[in-house]
């Protein structure tokens, strides 16, 4: 759903010029200053822990408003700073607040892999991989199973900013070429 979500939106934003750079988005950010970047980091940590629009979406957005680099850096720290807090999230309220996004059955689903730790690794590492899992819930999971923060921030560190970069540069630019055949 959050990938046909990001679809649908991605068009509207080709088609907008507010998240554009000179647009309504960047002029905002631009009027904070240095600011600016700390609060999209505020906003991505936000989005980590409680996912309002799919994650993807704002990640593109900071590729378009700051520019390639400093919107990885951006979207990488928020992301890092977030998935931290959802592991710990996960470490402290369990099974209640990984409930509160997903189904019991997704839930089961997932909660039966952490016995393995092996093959609970793998999952997260492809989870983090590939941008089709609930990888944040996967963090929350994650608090739960046996895994050390310093082993869980590890494979954070190295899966998770791989599927970001390619992800978010990959839709920045179909939505950078969608804009210039809408004008």
């Amino acid at each position: 759903m959050g990938i046909i979500f990001t679809v649908i939106a991605s068009f509207f934003i080709a088609q907008s010029s507010f998240f554009k750079p000179g647009g309504g988005f960047n002029e905002l950010l631009e009027k904070l200053g240095i600011i600016g970047p700390i609060v999209f980091i505020f906003l991505q940590i936000t989005q980590t822990i409680y996912p309002i629009i799919p994650m993807g979406l704002t990640n593109v957005i900071g590729n378009l408003v700051f520019g390639t680099w400093l919107g990885f850096l951006c979207n990488v720290t928020g992301m890092l700073i977030g998935s931290s807090i959802n592991f710990y999230l996960g470490r402290r309220f369990g099974e209640s607040v990984v409930k509160a996004f997903i189904s019991d059955e997704q839930y089961e689903k997932y909660i039966s892999k952490i016995g393995d730790s092996k093959a609970f690794e793998r999952l997260i590492i492809i989870g983090f991989i590939l941008p089709v899992f609930p990888d944040d819930i996967f963090c929350m999971i994650s608090g739960m199973s046996k895994l050390t923060f310093k082993r869980f921030f590890i494979l954070v560190l190295l899966c998770r900013p791989i599927s970001l970069f390619v992800f978010t540069y990959a839709w920045a630019e179909i939505i950078r070429f969608a804009s210039t055949l809408w004008g």
